[in-house]
């Protein structure tokens, strides 16, 4: 190999170094180390669709095993007043736990993104709504029996409230948030807090 023809090897290796590095800038929430919510966006869309093509298209597409996705939507119980009380560098501290439980507890196949604020959100890739619950209701736990704030002597836990929804017929990934997000405002304003539900309960 000539001394040019290597040094150009390296440069482009380099440069698709770099690309990659920026799309990770561009992509991830630098908080939590999630997706952002572009990120989870452009990679969840581009999944559903090929469930969806799929579906349709069962002959094309005979060697595409998924046919199910689920979102989890994780809204952290009282967060304005965890900031309020404790400053916002330990409403940080806690969604970085809270996230590193969710990062746990997920497949590698799956995808994790912080929404905005306090709101994170992860498909379940293959999951109908029954397994999603399941998760979803081991990373309530979890949250509540890892992350607490507050002195030794007084703590409180954190908890979250959940909201599940399935993919359903030719719905895109905004509507399928929208559904997780409505199960979400049930867990949340309806039941009290630190509960899951599946919005197939409230439809």
């Amino acid at each position: 190999m000539s001394e040019e023809l290597r040094k150009l090897k390296q440069e482009l290796h380099k440069k698709d170094f770099e690309i990659k590095q920026f799309k990770g800038l561009v992509t991830k929430d630098p908080l939590t180390g999630l997706f952002n919510r572009r990120g989870f966006e452009e990679e969840v869309s581009r999944l559903i669709k090929d469930i969806i093509f799929a579906k349709e298209n069962p002959e094309t597409r005979k060697h595409f095993y998924i046919d199910s996705i689920s979102i989890l939507f994780f809204d952290i119980d009282n967060f304005k007043r965890l900031n309020d009380t404790y400053g916002h560098k330990t409403g940080d501290q806690v969604l970085r736990q809270v996230s590193q439980i969710i990062r746990q507890k997920v497949r590698n196949i799956d995808f994790a993104g912080r929404w905005g604020g306090e709101e994170l959100v992860v498909a379940l890739v293959g999951s109908h709504e029954g397994d999603a619950y399941n998760k979803a209701e081991e990373i309530r736990k979890a949250v509540k029996s890892r992350v607490q704030v507050g002195l030794s002597s007084g703590q409180d836990s954190i908890t979250v409230s959940i909201g599940v929804a399935e993919l359903e017929n030719k719905i895109n990934l905004d509507g399928l948030v929208k559904n997780a997000d409505k199960a979400m405002y049930e867990a949340k304003h309806e039941r009290g807090k630190n509960n899951t539900v599946k919005f197939s309960e409230i439809k």
